[in-house]
């Protein structure tokens, strides 16, 4: 492919764009078409493969029970589909649980610079651990781990920009949560709190088993919040509509997981208080304080502060999430 306006504009005419091998999880909601059009931005031509094969629920169970053979089977895929014959200038390397240091090896050898992106923490999912100290660069969500690997933080995007004129207040208080681990709990004790009125509640159960086994687990927080269950997840769009006109929302990190979440960031984007069991938010240089509510199970209600305003929007895109992640100016970045 043959640079035009941005070529022609840095007198590079006729020179081919470098080129991009993305390896990540393309299931993971509209992350892959995200980081797509980012790096297109920054001035690449993308390839984009899969981070684990087989591309199946084998694959997935292979890799998330860390088995060798689920690497194994990785590196040969990704060398047959991807490698053979080809060189890329990047290769971007975004959780990569089927990735071992044998194939960063292979990748090295057919490119000029590897870096790599956790989103999620070791604790939970350890995948990095294998490739990271092979990459020229690997960074985190995770604060926890950046500290002890000496790993650069890099936040978090929002796929939505705050919309213009601001909408006025008309939540004051949401919370559209995929329902895992102690949420429930969370949201039963923080609308205890705060009280019900005003309020948009929409859990996602991802299926018949997720909910059967967290029924067992809450069956009277299960009862209290029925009508707030569902089975088919929120529309983005209205997702990001319900978001923009709350004035507190909630959200709930993995207990293992120290980052701040993507609705972390969505809601810093679009200024509204966040309610988090996160404490470590708190340390982020990022966040504004103002803006950041910490709910700590088992020390009390903390103090919420009805009548505090929305901090001011701060949008972050996924060209700049990427350009962190590559850690270096994009060769040919549009003026």
């Amino acid at each position: 492919m043959v640079v035009a306006s941005v070529g022609e504009a840095l007198g590079t005419e006729g020179r081919t764009r470098p080129t991009c091998l993305l390896l990540m999880p393309l299931t993971f909601y509209s992350f892959p078409k995200a980081f797509c059009r980012a790096l297109e931005a920054l001035g690449y031509d993308v390839v984009l493969a899969n981070d684990e094969y087989p591309a199946n629920p084998l694959g997935k169970a292979l890799n998330k029970l860390d088995l060798a053979v689920g690497r194994r089977w990785t590196r040969r895929v990704v060398n047959r589909r991807f490698l053979s014959g080809r060189h890329y200038n990047l290769v971007v390397i975004i959780k990569g649980r089927g990735v071992g240091p044998e194939l960063v090896a292979d990748m090295r050898r057919c490119s000029d610079r590897i870096v790599g992106y956790h989103y999620d923490s070791l604790a939970y999912e350890p995948a990095s651990a294998h490739w990271g100290s092979e990459v020229d660069r690997v960074s985190t969500f995770d604060y926890r781990d950046a500290a002890a690997n000496g790993w650069p933080v890099v936040e978090l995007f929002s796929a939505t920009r705050p919309p213009e004129p601001r909408p006025p207040v008309r939540y004051r208080v949401s919370a559209i949560l995929r329902n895992h681990s102690h949420r429930l709990v969370f949201v039963d004790r923080v609308l205890s709190r705060m009280g019900r009125e005003g309020a948009l509640i929409y859990l996602y159960e991802k299926d018949l088993l997720s909910f059967a086994f967290n029924a067992l687990r809450h069956p009277r927080l299960y009862w209290r919040w029925r009508r707030q269950i569902h089975f088919t997840p929120m529309d983005y769009e209205a997702y990001a509509q319900v978001l923009a006109q709350s004035q507190f929302t909630l959200d709930y990190a993995h207990p293992k997981q120290t980052g701040a979440t993507m609705r972390s960031t969505e809601a810093r984007s679009l200024g509204i208080v966040l309610i988090t069991n996160n404490a470590a938010m708190l340390d982020s240089p990022t966040f504004d304080r103002r803006g950041v509510v910490v709910w700590r199970d088992g020390e009390g209600d903390p103090t919420i502060d009805m009548a505090l305003e929305r901090p001011a929007p701060r949008p972050r895109s996924p060209e700049a999430f990427m350009a962190e992640v590559i850690g270096a100016p994009p060769p040919l970045a549009a003026p």
